[in-house]
């Protein structure tokens, strides 16, 4: 009895071993950001990211990762590093934080959006069709930190915070045997803050289990006195990945 015991339960676990699908790529977005800082909220200057703070386009490797397991919900992990910096004479006075900072002052600024996510999703299943739906939570952990440094006189004013934001997510793939296309949409909107993140992207499979795709990924982050911030902030541009699903 003890034997079929143990034999059961390793064909159960080879089974659902063999059911367990994972998928982890990497790949370079080049983002482009616009929109504004406000600090303190409702009080600062709105320092427009590329007029103020001369910050422009950068690209910078993401990594992403899903499991699927039967039954339970599958898992979805995500890391988006956001880097800007700038150098240049302000053409106007800013007030961020509790220093101003006056016209034609020569300064280098910066600005993190560091995106880590969370996310467990249902597939539905439409036998039969080329259609691969998706539909979860999950939840962007965004590490934010701006920094304008006057060069002249050496003075730095800075802000940080880190702050969980729980989205709604869904996914929609088309699969056309060796060629695919994947859309991807989280976001949220409360107390007059929002976020939105929309991703599109055509992949090829290379070899069995080896993928290369391309595609475009658009965000917009509005906070409202978030860590006493205000900001409207855009990051887009086109990325390519490679990975492997199996």
């Amino acid at each position: 009895m003890k034997k079929t015991l143990i034999l059961v339960g390793a064909v159960g676990i080879t089974s659902v071993a063999n059911a367990v699908g994972f998928e982890i790529s990497v790949g370079a977005m080049s983002q482009d950001p616009s929109g504004y800082i406000q600090y303190p909220a409702g009080t600062g200057t709105r320092a427009d990211l590329k007029d103020d703070l001369r910050l422009g386009r950068e690209t910078r490797l993401f990594a992403r990762a899903k499991i699927e397991i039967p039954v339970i919900p599958n898992l979805y992990l995500q890391y988006i590093p956001m880097r800007f910096e700038g150098r240049g004479r302000l053409q106007q006075r800013i007030t961020f934080g509790g220093r101003t900072f006056s016209v034609n002052t020569n300064v280098e600024t910066s600005v993190r959006l560091d995106h880590y996510d969370v996310g467990l999703y249902y597939n539905i299943p439409l036998p039969g069709s080329v259609l691969d739906p998706e539909i979860g939570l999950s939840v962007r952990i965004v590490d934010f930190k701006g920094r304008i440094t006057d060069i002249n006189n050496n003075v730095t004013e800075s802000k940080s915070a880190t702050f969980p934001i729980p989205m709604v997510y869904g996914g929609l793939g088309v699969n056309f045997g060796m060629f695919s296309l994947i859309g991807e949409v989280r976001g949220i909107t409360y107390a007059g803050s929002s976020y939105y993140d929309l991703t599109g992207e055509f992949r090829v499979k290379l070899f069995r289990k080896v993928f290369m795709g391309m595609g475009y990924r658009y965000e917009r982050l509005r906070l409202d006195d978030v860590s006493d911030v205000d900001a409207d902030i855009k990051v887009q541009g086109p990325f390519g990945v490679i990975g492997v699903s199996f």
